[in-house]
């Protein structure tokens, strides 16, 4: 039986400050069937509303993107200032599957009010701080998410995060889920035991592994 993947976008709010660069998190309702308790950037589905006038699955992400953030986070956004930065599909053995666009875009210092249904908390931080909440088991992550503060946490402002994502092609992550010495893991495109499921292949590595519950992500380049 095939898994309907629905459209999704989610929009990376990012502020320089004097601690660093600082991205914006939200706490999903615990009674929400995905990824309910977990702390998530701002998105949604996309809604067939968010297809007026264009036929562009991913300018109708964008739409979503902005929309799902004004809902969730009271902070309105331009369409015209995301960034695309990557795109994730929910790997097949999942229940729910998502085919999700990630977009940076700058916040400065919009108030955030939370929509108390979906979410129902919310916090600025470097990203630094928050992989160390989750290494500490203190805060509930998803995969995509940690990989994207993982890459935050190289830059140190805005105008770095951006200059980073503006010069590399857009990765498609289609994550393959084995394990490695007993340990859950996610393989992810270019990582050398991708393409035969085989995790103890040598060389390059993009992973995600699941280690007492905390997600730890891998990247090396050949």
């Amino acid at each position: 039986m095939t898994t309907d993947i629905r459209a999704a976008a989610t929009a990376v709010i990012i502020r320089d400050t004097e601690c660093g660069i600082e991205t914006l998190l939200l706490r999903r309702h615990k009674q929400l069937k995905v990824g309910g308790g977990h702390w998530v950037f701002p998105g949604g589905t996309v809604d067939p509303e968010d297809y007026l006038g264009t036929e562009n699955k991913e300018q109708a992400a964008r739409v979503a993107a902005v929309r799902e953030t004004e809902e969730e986070a009271g902070i309105f956004l331009r369409v015209e200032d995301l960034l695309f930065l990557s795109h994730w599909t929910t790997p097949p053995a999942m229940g729910r599957r998502f085919s999700t666009w990630f977009y940076l875009v700058k916040g400065d210092n919009a108030e955030v009010i939370v929509d108390g249904e979906e979410m129902d908390d919310f916090c600025w931080g470097t990203p630094a701080y928050f992989l160390d909440q989750h290494r500490r088991g203190e805060l509930a992550l998803m995969p995509p998410t940690v990989v994207t503060l993982t890459e935050l946490a190289a830059c140190h402002t805005e105008r770095e995060a951006t200059e980073f994502y503006r010069s590399r092609e857009v990765p498609y992550f289609e994550p393959l889920i084995t394990s490695h010495n007993d340990v859950p893991c996610m393989l992810y495109r270019g990582d050398a035991g991708y393409e035969a499921v085989d995790p103890a292949l040598i060389g390059a590595r993009n992973r995600c592994y699941l280690e007492s519950g905390v997600w730890r992500y891998e990247y090396r380049a050949e």
